[in-house]
């Protein structure tokens, strides 16, 4: 009977052991789970609070506005308006130089300066001129009396030669030195109005009205002969230099037969809603050995409210007939600083440019027919269209739907 009810006493002490480890590990699991619930619900709030920072950040963002530089397409088939880009020059140039060496003495004008014909620009140091001249002058001299004793001798023994009295031979040695004195005269004389013509070209004055485009020295600087040292540019009428590739020139028969029957007008990126008629005045019918296109010269007269100046930019528009009729591919003109080249997936590459509608940027494929020698290329797209304004400046910063602003 003892051992029974000692055994059960021993069944009744573990079973509470067991109860109480049961309550202790359920209180350990209930607090590990309260501590994960408080840092899920501390993270989320975290990362919900960042969220939202990062969306308040975009949205207060101000959305940026490129400035970009466009052209408006023209078909450069048979018909219509092509376009080119030249540069504008003076109707006269010349690079003004000084005929003698030495250093400059004063430079009397600076760039864009406006001088009249034979003012003086500058001048050489006169000193070592001078001091030849005065040498040559006294080398005259001395040869002059040497010619005048020669001819007096001369006299006295023609006379003596004519009364028989000297020998021809003593006659014909003082006839030689007269000759030989007259000689050395005349060299002295030459050498004299050389140095005093080297003397006047120590001044250098303008040939004719301009404007100083440039000034290649500076006072007090030893200058060579035939050294540039301004460009000297007349205003008054002015000149267009654009260049023609032989592809357009023969496309464009019009042309070639007879371009002064075509309209010809230039454009300045300063005033974009004016043109300016041009008069031709030289068409190369030879290609440039360098560059493979016909260089074309145009002159329009200075304008009275506005002064246009050389190495301006200008847009050359040369209005073409076509009698053709023809309706073929429309293929375009544009500068290669238009042209995107992103590669694609098969290891091409896809060509398209930005064309601006509404002040947004909207990205056009295109396919590249010719690249042109004068920075630009001939391209065509079953989406673009003649009147479109395309990028042709800033278009590597820009993506699909930007809001960009015009350049003027």
């Amino acid at each position: 009977m003892e051992k029974i009810i000692a055994k059960r006493k021993e069944i009744t002490r573990f079973i509470l052991i067991v109860k109480a480890r049961g309550i202790r590990a359920a209180f350990v699991m209930k607090k590990f789970f309260n501590v994960i619930i408080l840092v899920c619900v501390v993270g989320g709030a975290y990362y919900g609070l960042e969220i939202f920072r990062k969306q308040k950040f975009e949205v207060l963002k101000p959305e940026i506005v490129r400035p970009v530089k466009t052209v408006t397409l023209n078909s450069s088939g048979n018909g219509g308006i092509w376009y080119y880009y030249g540069v504008l020059q003076g109707g006269k140039r010349v690079d003004l130089s000084f005929r003698v060496a030495g250093p400059i003495n004063n430079i009397l004008v600076d760039k864009g300066a406006s001088v009249k014909k034979n003012e003086l620009l500058a001048t050489l140091d006169t000193r070592d001129f001078k001091t030849k001249l005065k040498q040559a002058q006294s080398n005259q001299a001395q040869a002059q009396a040497q010619y005048d004793n020669a001819k007096t001798n001369f006299r006295r023994y023609e006379n003596l030669y004519k009364q028989k009295v000297i020998p021809k031979a003593t006659y014909d040695t003082q006839k030689t030195q007269v000759e030989v004195t007259r000689s050395a005269l005349n060299a002295a004389i030459a050498q004299t109005a050389a140095i005093k013509d080297a003397l006047k070209d120590t001044e250098l004055r303008a040939p004719f009205a301009g404007v100083i485009a440039d000034r290649m020295a500076e006072n007090f600087q030893d200058v060579t002969a035939k050294q540039t040292i301004f460009s000297l540019q007349d205003l008054s009428t002015l000149e267009v230099v654009f260049n023609v590739p032989d592809n357009d020139v023969i496309l464009g028969s019009s042309v070639s037969r007879n371009l002064k029957s075509v309209a010809l007008n230039a454009r300045f990126d300063a005033l974009p809603d004016r043109t300016f008629p041009l008069t031709l005045k030289e068409f190369t019918v030879q290609a440039d050995s360098n560059t493979n296109t016909f260089p074309i010269t145009a002159t329009m007269p200075q304008q009275k409210d506005f002064t246009l100046l050389p190495g301006m930019a200008v847009t050359v528009e040369i209005e073409l007939m076509d009698n053709s009729n023809n309706i073929g591919k429309t293929s375009f003109i544009i500068p290669a600083t238009a042209l995107i080249h992103e590669p694609a997936s098969n290891g091409q590459s896809i060509n398209y440019v930005w064309r601006v509608e509404d002040n947004q940027v909207h990205r056009v494929a295109v396919n590249v027919e010719f690249p042109k020698n004068n920075g630009n290329i001939e391209l065509h797209s079953k989406e673009l269209r003649a009147g479109d304004c395309i990028v042709v400046a800033g278009a590597h910063l820009l993506r699909e739907g930007q809001k960009v602003r015009l350049m003027q």
